[in-house]
């Protein structure tokens, strides 16, 4: 049961399958001008040993993908949902065609395969025979066998590729899930493709957004967004009691003796029996002490939790 939130008392280590993430990659002397006019990230800041997070979004400005990107071989690798990964693509693929870029899913190359808690890094270490060199968070380690991006401190967190013999798993998905919505790091799935503007989700309270950059596809609304103060939803972190729900969900909030639509949930996992954790876009100005709850289930109970960031950024 998943009844202690990992980051106030991490486990020794917790090893899971990310079968629910694709990996997509882009190649070709094009592929840094060709991203930089897709992505919120700014490519010059993509090092061969750290990662970079980002997000992907239609002309109208609302997210297709958020993911991970780092270097690999003569492009990039990017690491999304497969749902985000899928819709990803097949945008990058209609431009693709005007630019020097191979685009193409790799995920059968590699065992998506995620590692947490105060051992981690040992234990990561000890099931690729070799060191893992990405100690902080945001910086990439490349072994013969695996490529290992920190993600995350307090606890360790990994994200690995692996390209050699099957690593062992000890836990659920729901344990790394768990996690991500801890970071306050959203993962798009069907249901939430196409809905938000990238600041909707705290992309750039992640690093995720440049507004420096220059131009690409979204960019417009985003940066209007920002310098017009036109933002008036972002992401929060629900917990509390209710039966399991899933992405796309709607939050309802009180308002005297009526429930009203509030928003919608990102993610979610249940920590344990009617126990429920959330991602959930909400009006900016929510109020900590709102009553809230999951549409259709009337014993639900929610409350805002605090998020290991700050939103003083639009």
């Amino acid at each position: 049961m998943l009844a202690t939130e990992f980051t106030k008392a991490p486990p020794e280590y917790v090893t899971v399958s990310l079968d629910d993430h694709a990996v997509v990659q882009i190649a070709g002397p094009d592929t840094d001008s060709f991203l930089q006019g897709q992505f919120t990230c700014d490519l010059r800041q993509l090092k061969d040993d750290h990662w970079v997070y980002g997000a992907h979004c239609d002309n109208k400005g609302k997210t297709l993908s958020t993911f991970w990107l780092l270097r690999y071989r003569d492009g990039v690798l990017l690491i999304a949902s497969k749902d985000a990964a899928a819709t990803t693509m097949a945008q990058l693929q209609k431009f693709g065609v005007f630019n020097k870029v191979e685009i193409s899913d790799v995920s059968d190359q590699f065992q998506r395969f995620g590692v947490f808690g105060t051992a981690a890094p040992a234990r990561l270490a000890e099931l690729l025979d070799s060191p893992i060199t990405a100690s902080t968070a945001g910086a990439v380690s490349r072994t013969e066998q695996a490529l290992v991006l920190s993600l995350g401190e307090h606890p360790d967190q990994y994200l690995c590729l692996n390209q050699g013999d099957p690593l062992p798993t000890n836990a659920s998905l729901n344990y790394w899930q768990a996690l991500e919505i801890e970071r306050g790091r959203p993962t798009l799935f069907s249901g939430t493709i196409e809905e938000f503007v990238p600041q909707m989700l705290n992309v750039q309270a992640l690093d995720g957004i440049s507004f420096s950059k220059g131009c690409y596809i979204g960019q417009e609304t985003v940066a209007r967004m920002k310098y017009l103060g036109k933002q008036k939803r972002a992401l929060f972190r629900l917990v509390g009691q209710g039966a399991a729900t899933a992405p796309g969900a709607v939050i309802e909030q009180q308002l005297g003796e009526n429930w009203r639509r509030a928003g919608t949930v990102v993610n979610a996992v249940s920590r344990a029996d009617q126990h429920l954790e959330l991602l959930a876009v909400l009006p900016s100005d929510l109020a900590s002490d709102n009553r809230l709850r999951v549409k259709g289930d009337d014993a639900s109970l929610l409350e805002i939790y605090p998020l290991p960031y700050k939103l003083d950024e639009s």
